[in-house]
């Protein structure tokens, strides 16, 4: 109200004309003022609480929409948990069995350190492929590709200069069932 009065009241100085203002015309300016504060105030308020209140729906229906989905989720985990533990069943029952043979199949052959392609092809004609049967545990332990020996021959090298080595490999691995 005070900033009124001096803006009216410097304006009419500054123009050197005279100005008069009632005390009235000042309260209704301040009034008019104070009502469409009032009328902003409740408006923003309004605002805010609908703002609030859309943001409140929309989460309620993602966590239902999220709880759903995480009740599909675990129905699914007890499923294949099921599923694990069938196999897991049966393989166990598989390994427990007193029928069955385990069987390896190592390949053995010779590598010489040589520059004469007839000795590279016959170490590569001379592989040898031998099924063996083993324990379970080893039957196990072992995969296809593994390789066994990969030892020098040091009695060729002493007696005949030969350098090479004995490479024995997992090229296969089977189970058979004997009672059929």
């Amino acid at each position: 109200m005070l900033y009124l009065y001096i803006l009216f009241v410097g304006t009419a100085k500054y123009n050197k004309c005279t100005l008069s203002i009632n005390v009235t015309d000042i309260l209704v300016m301040s009034q008019e003022k104070e009502t469409t504060m009032k009328r902003f105030i409740i408006i923003l308020l309004f605002s805010i609480i609908l703002l609030l209140t859309l943001i409140i729906c929309t989460n309620n229906t993602d966590n239902t929409d999220l709880e759903s989905e995480r009740n599909q989720l675990k129905s699914e985990i007890k499923t294949l948990q099921s599923e694990i533990e069938n196999l897991q069943r049966i393989r166990d029952e598989l390994i427990q069995k007193d029928d069955i043979v385990y069987i390896i199949e190592l390949q053995i052959s010779q590598s010489h350190f040589s520059l004469d392609f007839d000795d590279i092809l016959k170490d590569d004609f001379n592989k040898i492929t031998i099924p063996i049967q083993v324990s379970k545990e080893y039957y196990y332990s072992v995969e296809i590709g593994d390789t066994l020996s990969n030892e020098f021959r040091v009695g060729s090298f002493i007696f005949k200069g030969s350098i090479g080595n004995w490479d024995i490999k997992v090229i296969n691995k089977q189970t058979v069932d004997v009672t059929n």
